[in-house]
């Protein structure tokens, strides 16, 4: 057996991992002129046994969220010019009057995002395209053309190879990472089984490891391996004559939380619907323990009878053809995160070292583009702040956030989810000076990075009268879910008088040095004579800012000057405050110290709120007030 080559001394870049993502990233690099890349896998070539080998590899393009929606996109278009993508279309189909609502919301998202041509289609019409389903179980379809079926593993060999031959990469397969080297809060070399890599970045795309590997340069990628069950029967004799993996459409049973597609001669049955099946990293075998694969898990059928009872009852002629048997089943790991997004970017932890986990299939080829633009030219096209790692705090990265999350998460896969809707586990973790007095004036709570946030106080429904149609109700049911008329007459209440508002979920930044001044007003759209407003957008909006300077008065605070003052920037978000917002203050030029700070305060909202805080607080007369800015 020859000798396996031993690491490189140096590299520009480490790439850790060849799944679909690791090999996106490579080429990607690579196309836009990065040299000296090296790939690591501790699997050999080329499926070195991550979720990339096991994976269903169907894509469907729709998806509520715009970016997602667009990384699946990118995705399609690089598969296509791969010439690895097989087009067969695919139908979602619904058994209840809610699920045929939210087809038809997905049509909107078709149409919003353009994803191409969709169709609502009626039962029969459905059994028009799928002979084999029984359509009196269904109410109706949501028809997309454009679906199709991925050689991911022929993708990824083929993006490692183009990159290969740009002279810029070096993959080295069945290569243990044993540490992550940190020089001055900067990634600085890649221990391995073959040696030591010094080098500027790291990019962690290996999957269900990726926290194991983060944990070893001090950050952290907050997610889990989690089980997704399939299983394959067949031979199955309608199939008998296909000449290729997919030739009829892919039929998502969206209600009962599975999907069935051809494959070949066979059909599989893959399920979302059992109880979330959750490991650590360090408990996933390594590639000479596993029976198959690392993450082919031995197959739990208990967990799959009541799947397989639902894929009766919409494909009975399959299913329920004794002759037919099972030919393969597994419980196959993918990576769960705590609010079912990707984790990708620049650790806050770590400069140099980046995250791309937690990435479908659908998504991979596009992610790996945006993140060689992110790393290379400062900004990817595709907006990705939904999936930014810096949205996690501290509380987020514990393995109880992440375990409650994904266990809560984990059914809602093709759940309908609105918009609004709340988390109900791991509650109650940040909560205010003033939570029991909010509490006791009946609270409405939602979640903003932990803390306990009210959205309104029942104590104040009787301003609904007041102010009658005033408050723009809203009379579809999906409209006013997680939402009430309370709110806006809040609101106007504040309007003709005042109201405090807390503030302890906000966070503060200072910002100093010489060139503090000309920052803030760089980053700033509005002054009011008292501090600047500005509304946080990259794409969409992140978060919004009350710009200050800081109050003389305060012991620890600075005296103003002309140019080298201190400044404050308060931010917050109805739903998540991001920490990469406050990354884009950090300017040269400036010296900032960026500080994130949760000090307890009240708010006072104009337009008579002086006189509310007066009474309230010892405040001087002429003082600075913090308050809410009316917009």
């Amino acid at each position: 057996m020859a000798e396996e080559p031993k690491a490189p001394s140096s590299a520009k870049c480490v790439v850790i991992g060849a799944g679909i993502v690791g090999n996106s990233i490579v080429y990607h690099l690579a196309r836009l002129g990065w040299k000296d890349i090296v790939q690591l896998d501790k699997g050999p070539l080329p499926n070195p046994g991550g979720s990339t080998g096991h994976a269903s590899n169907f894509i469907f393009p729709t998806d509520h969220s715009k970016e997602i929606t667009q990384l699946t996109l990118e995705s399609m278009k690089q598969y296509k010019e791969m010439g690895v993508f097989t087009e067969c279309g695919g139908i979602e189909v619904a058994r209840t009057e809610d699920r045929m609502q939210e087809l038809h919301r997905r049509m909107q998202s078709a149409k919003s995002f353009d994803t191409g041509d969709t169709e609502m289609l009626t039962p029969d019409q459905v059994k028009e395209k799928v002979p084999y389903i029984d359509e009196t179980v269904i109410l109706g379809g949501f028809w997309t053309p454009s679906v199709g079926v991925v050689d991911s593993l022929r993708a990824g060999t083929i993006m490692r190879e183009r990159a290969q031959e740009m002279n810029a990469l070096a993959s080295l397969p069945n290569t243990e990472v044993l540490d992550i080297e940190v020089t001055n809060g900067r990634v600085s070399a890649v221990v391995t089984d073959r040696g030591t890599i010094a080098t500027e970045y790291v990019v962690i795309a290996c999957g269900c490891w990726s926290p194991r590997i983060a944990a070893m340069a001090g950050a952290a990628i907050p997610l889990t391996p989690a089980v997704h069950q399939m299983k394959d029967i067949g031979p199955v004799p309608f199939f008998a004559d296909a000449k290729g993996d997919i030739e009829w459409p892919i039929i998502r049973d969206m209600d009962t939380f599975m999907y069935e597609r051809q494959h070949g001669t066979g059909l599989e049955i893959g399920s979302y619907a059992h109880r979330a099946i959750l490991y650590q990293a360090d408990e996933i075998p390594s590639n000479e323990q596993a029976a198959l694969s690392p993450t082919e898990m031995p197959f739990t059928q208990e967990d799959f009878d009541l799947q397989d009872e639902h894929a009766m009852e919409l494909m009975p002629d399959i299913v329920g053809d004794e002759s037919i048997g099972e030919k393969y089943a597994c419980n196959g790991l993918l990576s769960l995160t705590p609010d079912g997004a990707p984790i990708l970017g620049e650790t806050p932890e770590v400069k140099g070292l980046w995250s791309a986990a937690a990435v479908w299939i659908k998504e991979g080829p596009g992610v790996g583009k945006s993140i060689a633009e992110w790393m290379v030219l400062g900004e990817p096209e595709i907006d990705l702040h939904g999936g930014d790692v810096a949205r996690f705090y501290d509380h987020h990265k514990t393995r109880e956030h992440v375990v409650s999350r994904t266990s809560e998460g984990f059914i809602k896969t093709y759940g309908i989810i609105h918009p609004g809707e709340q988390w109900a586990s791991n509650r109650e973790v940040r909560l205010s000076p003033y939570y029991a007095q909010e509490k006791a004036l009946g609270a409405v709570f939602y979640e903003a990075v932990g803390w306990e946030r009210p959205f309104w106080y029942e104590s104040n429904a009787h301003l609904v009268e007041k102010f009658g149609d005033a408050v723009m109700p809203r009379t579809a049911e999906w409209d006013s879910r997680w939402w009430s008329p309370i709110i806006n007459a809040e609101h106007l209440q504040m309007r003709e008088t005042a109201g405090m508002i807390d503030l302890t979920p906000f966070a503060i930044f200072d910002v100093v040095g010489p060139g503090a001044l000309d920052v803030v007003q760089r980053a700033a759209v509005r002054s009011d004579g008292r501090g600047y407003w500005q509304g946080h957008l990259h794409a969409s909006v992140e978060s919004s800012w009350w710009i200050q300077v800081r109050p003389h008065h305060h012991a620890t605070w600075h005296e103003p000057l002309p140019r080298g003052h201190r400044w404050c920037a308060r931010y917050g978000g109805q739903k998540v405050v991001r920490r990469s917002s406050a990354r884009r203050w950090q300017r040269a030029d400036s010296g900032s110290n960026v500080c994130d700070d949760h000090p307890r305060g009240v708010g006072a909202q104009r337009p008579r709120h002086r006189p509310v805080a007066h009474a309230v607080g010892h405040v001087e007369r002429g003082a600075p007030l913090w308050h809410v800015p009316s917009y």
